[in-house]
């Protein structure tokens, strides 16, 4: 089954959500879980502003792996280590699953990047298309937007259809 499961955190809720897919999976197939957090640089494809000196966001992203990490070790799961990288999170994220022999890549759909436009978040997307072995994608369903009564009324008069 799996031997190697790489976990992908950003220290958002949304990519927090696969952890409890990751620590079942884990313990069930007797695995290792390889927690990554990538930390995307200046010259990263779509990286945001860094608002911390690089080494400071290395120590928070390591803090923030190690309280993971226990947790996962404190339900149940033995094996647990942790990396971080630095530069474009899609890419890094894949060399990673070679780099370890990973079985098994669980992420969420979005994650501190995420807009909404899309089921997808672009490292997703780019996850799923160049990951040398199979994605476990955890799905992150937001509320839809409340409506206002103009549009509750169009929609009960046919909406779209109308016409």
């Amino acid at each position: 089954m799996f031997t190697q499961i790489l976990t992908t955190l950003d220290g958002s809720e949304y990519a927090e959500r696969a952890l409890t897919y990751t620590r079942d999976l884990a313990k069930i197939a007797g695995a290792q879980v390889n927690l990554l957090a990538v930390i995307p640089t200046v010259h990263s494809a779509g990286a945001p502003a860094a608002t911390q000196p690089e080494e400071h966001r290395a120590q928070a992203a390591l803090a923030y792996l190690k309280e993971k990490a226990e947790a996962l070790h404190d339900a149940g799961v033995p094996d647990v280590a942790m990396q971080i990288r630095h530069g474009d999170p899609a890419g890094l994220i894949t060399q990673a699953a070679r780099d370890l022999g990973a079985d098994l890549i669980v992420m969420s759909t979005q994650g501190i990047g995420a807009d909404g436009r899309y089921a997808l978040g672009s490292v997703a997307l780019k996850v799923l298309m160049t990951a040398p072995c199979p994605i476990f994608l955890v799905r992150i369903n937001k509320p839809e937007p409340p409506r206002s009564t103009i549009e509750e009324r169009w929609q009960g008069e046919g909406g779209a259809n109308v016409g």
